[in-house]
């Protein structure tokens, strides 16, 4: 086993021997481990946040008792039991952090192309996460408040409102083009992964593995690359934002059950709270938003998120009707 550098949380995250020993599956791993944390105090903080990430837990473990995670876990299996039974329902597990996840399929049988093929439309609620296999080999993550349409002998074609992360299957053979498209751009590929997410009123774009095209609208086109991070609007002809990001899991961890922060502020965590389970949000002072937050919360649990969050800040948020008030201890 060799040493070396363990600085950031995705650096444990792309460790296999690391999740080998927070899952405890390997003995080499968990020696080599444990000698490292005995070497590295320094390093526990990031470690354990880390740890809790692969685990589905959020923050430091002290934030969230297993008994409470058992406790919130046990409530949540009784309403996936109870929903099972009710029509159109189906639950999915996501693997490797196992949230649970209800999903509506609506298959809309009135619209046809010229071939007479029905339009599929995969739907999330706030708080639902859907993995869906295209008929094409590709799969598709759709994050919550999100749908996906598409026909049914056409599945390269589909069309997104919220956000998705693609992982599509390339045609060697054929060399078939595969398309994402919004109100504000198409993403044209061959076989790639990336995020979509068209969310407040823009379309932003997430890289992460390939090439592609965007072809924006009433802007002409744009090729990216991988570690490319960008968002445009069509209403306003230009682009918000054109970077790239170094750290990939901090816009892709959403698909696996968490969303990860990294140094940023309670005002904008909140923001993606609010989009990922519907609450409105509302700051009681203002020096609370200021509060630099790094750590993971689960994306469909907003309970155990809102116990982490306050633990996290130090802040009182109290879940009245729908909206998060928030107030400084």
């Amino acid at each position: 086993m060799k040493y070396k550098e363990y600085n950031k949380i995705n650096d444990f995250l792309e460790d296999t021997s690391f999740k080998n020993w927070v899952l405890q599956k390997n003995a080499t791993d968990i020696n080599f481990w444990e000698h490292w944390i005995y070497n590295n105090p320094d390093q526990k903080e990031i470690l354990n946040q880390a740890k809790d990430l692969v685990l589905g837990i959020s923050f430091k473990k002290e934030f969230v008792s297993k008994e409470k995670v058992a406790f919130e876990w046990s409530k949540l299996e009784a309403k996936i039991q109870k929903k099972q039974t009710a029509p159109k329902r189906k639950v999915q597990f996501l693997q490797p952090l196992r949230i649970a996840a209800s999903i509506a399929l609506l298959v809309s049988l009135g619209f046809y192309f010229l071939s007479g093929s029905p339009k599929i439309t995969h739907e999330t609620h706030f708080g639902e996460i859907l993995k869906i296999k295209l008929q094409d080999g590709s799969n598709v993550t759709l994050n919550s408040n999100s749908s996906l349409s598409y026909y049914k002998n056409e599945s390269r074609k589909v069309w997104l409102s919220g956000e998705a992360f693609f992982q599509v299957d390339k045609k060697v053979t054929t060399n078939a083009k595969f398309w994402v498209l919004t109100d504000d751009l198409s993403v044209e590929v061959y076989g790639t992964s990336f995020n979509v997410n068209t969310k407040k009123e823009k379309t932003a774009v997430f890289l992460e593995e390939g090439n592609i095209w965007l072809k924006l609208k009433n802007a002409g086109d744009k090729k990216m690359l991988p570690g490319n991070y960008l968002s445009y609007s069509a209403d306003k002809r230009e682009i918000l934002e054109d970077i790239n990001i170094y750290n990939p899991i901090v816009e892709t961890s959403w698909k696996d059950g968490s969303l990860l922060f990294e140094n940023i502020s309670l005002e904008k965590v909140m923001e993606k709270i609010k989009e990922t389970y519907g609450y409105s949000v509302v700051f009681k002072d203002t020096k609370s938003k200021d509060i630099l937050i790094t750590g993971a919360v689960p994306n469909t649990n907003i309970d155990i998120c809102i116990n982490a969050i306050e633990k996290s800040a130090n802040v009182t948020i109290l879940k009245k009707d729908n909206s998060l008030i928030i107030r400084k201890k």
